[in-house]
């Protein structure tokens, strides 16, 4: 079982001191009747930065500590050197693949071999405007609760988005939703061939994804002020740098920045 094997490989790779958890205070903020959290990084986050701007792709090769299984023949599972929460889950493609670009059944298949169990979320950042810190195709998993579920199921979110709800998640059912969500916001162009050898690149969005419900949300802009979002907000969970940016977001709002995140 996927996350049976990631809890064994996280805790060699915690003994061997290879993970490097960015997160370490958190705490929760009520508006308008939802609990938000919000956790505040450590020193580590600086290191993540400083491996981004070397430009080396973390995934291809990757680090054999961080290895949790092949999932199908196109991806492989790995821990996030960084993780928010621990075990935090990459599936990646094994070659490169352009993050921005439209996502595959092979993709969905892979992926939803961690979605389906109890607490897990998964979740998307298509593009850097929508959060991605990398350009190789990647999805991620975490077990986390998911303060914004009920808002998410009643319809009341605030910002453009489409929704979509399973008795029982397959590959194939998600995959033909994703594509029917991506053509309603006006993600993709117009009269594309999803069947082609060329990649299709997309317009920014999200995608939050459990074993029951599916959210895509287009997006805008990465951040407001300095505070940088991507889809992992949109469950409600949120991660600023220090006090100074948490002071300034539980005043700001976290249902506003949310909103004004997402493309109009």
């Amino acid at each position: 079982m996927l996350w049976d094997k990631a809890l064994t490989v996280a805790k060699d790779a915690r003994e061997a001191q290879v993970l490097l958890p960015i997160a370490t205070m958190s705490s929760v903020v009520s508006e308008q009747g939802i609990d938000f959290f919000i956790k505040i990084m450590n020193g580590n986050l600086t290191k993540k930065i400083q491996q981004g701007q070397t430009g080396h792709n973390p995934f291809l090769p990757y680090e054999e500590q961080m290895f949790v299984d092949n999932v199908g023949h196109e991806h492989v599972c790995l821990l996030n050197k960084y993780p928010i929460g621990e075990p935090h889950l990459l599936i990646c493609s094994k070659a490169f693949v352009s993050q921005s670009s439209l996502l595959d059944l092979y993709d969905f298949s892979a992926w939803i071999q961690g979605v389906t169990y109890p607490n897990v979320l998964g979740f998307f950042n298509s593009a850097s405007e929508a959060g991605a810190s990398q350009r190789h195709r990647h999805m991620q998993l975490m077990k986390t609760a998911v303060p914004l579920e009920e808002m998410i199921l009643s319809g009341k979110l605030p910002f453009r988005h489409k929704l979509f709800t399973f008795d029982r998640i397959n590959s194939e059912k998600a995959y033909f939703c994703y594509l029917a969500a991506m053509h309603d916001l006006g993600l993709t162009p117009n009269n594309v061939t999803v069947n082609i050898n060329e990649p299709i690149e997309c317009l920014p969005y999200n995608i939050l994804l459990t074993e029951h419900w599916m959210l895509v949300i287009p997006r805008l802009t990465n951040h407001i002020g300095d505070i940088f979002a991507n889809a992992l907000n949109y469950s409600g969970c949120f991660l600023v740098k220090d006090q100074q940016q948490y002071d300034w977001l539980t005043n700001y709002g976290c249902l506003r920045l949310l909103t004004e995140c997402v493309a109009p």
